[in-house]
């Protein structure tokens, strides 16, 4: 009998052994990579915003690069396609308090005045009382999340009291009493989840503030009472987009960053936020939002892109700024058209794009009438905004089955104009573009999956047919006669491993003719650690969670192929709104600017790819400019990257 007990503990210690492994592999390896794919782990980040690919320093070779809310960014520049290295400090540009993997020096470990510092360590509000002649004058009171966990050490004593909050957007907060005595500190850890709450202090009158040093550069207050900056807001990012364009025509790849509404509290912890708009120089990146009228106010904005909607080849900004709740509901979406001199213009309101719900949207030539138009997907409804003149004409759609997660464009089906496929968790929904106007199918119609985290077109086999990717399903591939057919292929090994949020998109790593993928994923805890933690720790810490960012190496075939990037005039010369068509003997294809952008809410990546399967010549290139100049290049090399030039 002990004997059968003792050789079922065996194997159910085995058993759990080979659970855990397999759930650590699945981890380790979360795509199914048996068709020859490689993975490689590019970097690892933090609340993860967004992910997209652009030539930062324009060397042909695509960069990678995030947006993390308040966390460390990556700028993974592109190691002439051998690997990518994070170099977002050697170019200059700026960073909030960067959260590591290894703790920070404590910043008082250089620090010899006697006085009272007051600053972030780790993630921790530290109050360290240092060598004062008078300590018990520096006594006082902190307000912090009811959440926040204080812990003293030396000559200081605290007292606690729970309340409820003012304002702040909290029901309670904790008072934390602090008395000193002598040398001691008081360390307050706070929760993931209020990374904008500012710790308000009110220090006893008999404080000499000469003596009181605070933040990372230990200034000291004007006042007994004041705020400290928040832990992730030094100052306050929250940045969420990024758009990239040679704005100043210098040679070199500027961005526009639009930053987030701060959790609502915009109004209270950074009332003069703006977003930004770096210039790329030799020194690094320079924000000129303000010196160009590029006024925030008040947008809690998500999602940012260049646009030519007027077709005077000055660049022009769409910035989405709806929420579900105030404050950040009150503004209404911004298109800010470019100017003499550089300058911007709100003009929104005048031109009918001034919608204030939250939403997507991707630009496009719908009807190849040689003006952009906008679709647009709020919570409940499909939009078209038609460009007439400079002016847009809604045009609803549709109702949405559930809220999309990503907008997706490509003449899949050769047909010379632009279809494109609504991804959503709960329903998908492919339009198909007749003679431009737009028709709602049924993804499953034609093979497609009624649901998807996020979705991108992609010739992946280069045979001229432009596949569909989906996270969590994998690739559907196209047949001739433009259904598709799900095949084995990068799809998620596991679900339930599989959790979070979830970011792709696809490029050229290695600028060998075919596009490789790249994926964001959130990392999941693990079984047990979950066991250890109540389920609201676990929903806090998600908020901001770490992400991993996977590499997955296209092995290639022996297909044909090109890739094009036009240079277009001063004003636009990453040629958005530019369209091709590579004609070979087996036909056209269709593409514009743009439509390989896989980010979510960013724009950068203007690269062209064309597959050619066996085909070994095009007859020509026909391109038209943004200004509608058409220019015909006959006979073009292949496989290679051709950049073509706006005469």
């Amino acid at each position: 009998m002990k004997r059968n007990i003792l050789i079922l503990f065996i194997l159910g210690l085995v058993s759990l052994a080979i659970i855990l492994w397999t759930q650590r592999d699945l981890d380790q390896y979360p795509l199914n990579i048996d068709s020859g794919y490689t993975q490689e782990n590019l970097d690892s980040v933090y609340s993860l915003f967004d992910l997209g690919v652009a030539d930062i320093n324009q060397d042909t070779y695509l960069d990678v690069y995030s947006t993390n809310h308040n966390a460390r960014q990556i700028f993974d520049i592109n190691q002439q396609g051998k690997g990518f290295e994070n170099q977002i400090y050697d170019l200059g540009f700026p960073q909030n308090y960067e959260v590591t993997e290894q703790p920070v020096s404590d910043l008082l470990l250089n620090r010899k005045d006697p006085g009272l510092y007051i600053y972030w360590h780790n993630y921790q509000l530290t109050i360290a009382a240092q060598n004062l002649s008078n300590p018990e004058d520096f006594g006082g009171l902190v307000i912090v999340p009811l959440s926040a966990t204080p812990v003293t050490s030396g000559d200081l004593s605290i007292k606690i009291n729970d309340t409820n909050a003012l304002s702040g957007g909290l029901d309670k907060v904790r008072l934390v009493n602090f008395r000193i005595k002598g040398n001691g500190r008081l360390s307050i850890a706070f929760p993931a989840s209020y990374p904008f709450f500012p710790p308000f202090f009110k220090l006893n009158s008999e404080s000499d503030l000469t003596q009181v040093y605070i933040d990372s550069k230990f200034g000291s207050p004007p006042f007994h009472d004041f705020a400290l900056p928040p832990i992730n807001a030094l100052p306050h990012m929250d940045r969420h987009g990024m758009a990239w364009n040679d704005y100043d025509n210098d040679g070199n790849l500027d961005v526009v960053i639009v930053r987030g509404g701060m959790v609502g509290k915009m109004p209270e912890l950074a009332p003069n936020a703006t977003d930004e708009l770096m210039l790329q120089t030799r020194s690094g990146f320079e924000d000129i939002a303000e010196q160009v009228g590029l006024e925030k106010q008040g947008c809690a904005a998500r999602q940012v892109a260049w646009v030519d909607f007027d077709q005077d080849n000055l660049l022009d900004l769409y910035t989405m700024c709806g929420r579900h709740w105030p404050p950040n509901s009150l503004q209404a979406n911004q298109l800010y058209r470019q100017i003499s001199e550089g300058r911007f213009i709100d003009l929104a309101q005048e031109k009918n794009l001034a919608m204030s719900d939250m939403g997507w949207f991707v630009w496009l030539d719908i009807d190849n009438d040689r003006d952009m138009d906008l679709f647009w997907a709020d919570e409940t409804t499909f939009w078209l905004y038609r460009n007439q003149a400079g002016t847009f004409v809604a045009e609803e759609l549709g109702q949405e089955e559930s809220s999309v997660n990503q907008l997706a464009i490509a003449d899949y089906d050769n047909d010379g104009d632009l279809d494109l496929f609504a991804a959503s968790r709960k329903g998908s929904v492919l339009f198909t573009n007749n003679q431009g106007e737009y028709i709602a199918t049924d993804p499953e119609s034609i093979g497609l999956p009624s649901r998807a985290f996020a979705a991108n077109w992609v010739d992946y086999d280069n045979d001229g047919l432009t596949d569909l990717y989906t996270l969590r399903y994998g690739m559907y591939r196209q047949r001739p006669n433009h259904t598709f057919e799900k095949i084995d292929l990068l799809q998620v090994n596991s679900p339930k491993t599989f959790g979070g949020y979830a970011y792709c998109t696809w490029f050229d790593a290695d600028n060998d003719g075919d596009r490789d993928l790249l994926i964001g994923k959130s990392e999941e805890m693990s079984w047990w650690e979950k066991q250890q933690k109540k389920a609201e720790d676990i929903a806090e810490l998600s908020k901001s969670s770490k992400s991993k960012v996977l590499l997955y190496r296209n092995p290639g075939n022996e297909n044909h192929w090109l890739q094009i990037e036009l240079k277009g005039a001063a004003g636009n010369t990453v040629a958005i709104g530019g369209k091709v068509k590579v004609i070979t003997e087996n036909g056209t294809q269709f593409q514009q600017v743009g439509q390989a952008d896989g980010a979510w809410r960013s724009q950068g990546h203007y690269r062209l790819y064309f597959g050619l399967g066996q085909q070994d010549k095009v007859e020509s290139i026909q391109v038209t400019w943004p200004n509608g100049k058409t220019q015909d290049i006959p006979n073009p090399e292949i496989d290679k990257l051709l950049i073509i030039q706006q005469v």
